[in-house]
């Protein structure tokens, strides 16, 4: 009997431990991300990191962009997006509490995601200004279930919802033809830095696209040219960030 006893403990101790390594982990992952603007005269907005279940995605390349991924890209404004993300998702909104300038690099605070958690990838949106309506995107890609660092370099892409004029646009907000110039572009006096010509015509032949893709970066021209912007301070081409991925 004390056998028989012994035996059916022994076996209920070898399931459940074989049951508690086929499970997955019960703990959320702590992730932190850290952004870094790689490029010589362009700010990003506010940025938008969230963690978030398979199956979403802000954007299709190739594909039309919604209303929301326009708002960012010619508005830098992300609640849109925000709204779409799924119930559960976890998401860091401004974590440098404004604009990311040129050079600048910036650190979220912590949040969950990962392996133990239904938030297995990891998107991060932003505007790029000035520009007509490109954006900064890593768009849906699977977060490591390895603790560890990862680094990841960042294209930008267009939004294909407004033509690549480089011209002032003479009024804010999604569907105004043109580039947006808001403060922080000003120089030391407050005035529109020195290297930014309102008054430029923008490129007559340019058109929207139509569909969402990798940005073919700012053409700029020399001073009194047809951009607004000059090709020595504004012209960049990708990638155009860095993102250090940090999986506890």
């Amino acid at each position: 009997m004390m056998k028989t006893l012994r035996t059916a403990t022994a076996l209920r101790l070898a399931l459940a431990s074989a049951l508690t390594l086929a499970a997955p982990a019960l703990f959320a992952a702590d992730l932190s991300v850290s952004v870094t603007n790689l490029t010589r005269g362009t700010w990003f907005t506010p940025l938008l990191i969230s963690a978030h279940p398979a199956g979403f995605k802000a954007f299709s390349d190739g594909a039309a962009a919604s209303v929301e991924i326009q708002s960012v890209a010619e508005a830098g404004d992300t609640s849109g997006v925000q709204a779409l993300l799924p119930a559960g998702a976890s998401k860091v909104v401004n974590p440098n509490n404004g604009p990311l300038k040129p050079g600048g690099s910036t650190t979220s605070a912590s949040f969950s995601g990962g392996a133990g958690t239904a938030n297995s990838q990891l998107t991060i949106l932003a505007m790029m200004v000035p520009t007509n309506d490109g954006f900064i995107a890593l768009n849906a890609i699977d977060i490591p279930t390895t603790p560890g660092t990862y680094s990841y370099n960042v294209n930008a892409y267009d939004a294909g919802t407004e033509a690549n004029d480089e011209k002032k646009a003479a009024a804010g907000g999604i569907n105004q033809p043109g580039m947006i110039f808001p403060a922080f572009l000003n120089d030391a006096t407050g005035k529109l830095s020195a290297d930014i010509n309102p008054a430029a015509p923008g490129f007559a032949n340019a058109s929207k696209e139509g569909f969402v893709h990798i940005h073919r970066g700012i053409v700029g021209s020399a001073a009194g040219g047809v951009s607004a912007l000059d090709n020595t301070v504004y012209r960049w081409l990708n990638p155009v960030a860095r993102v250090v991925l940090t999986v506890k």
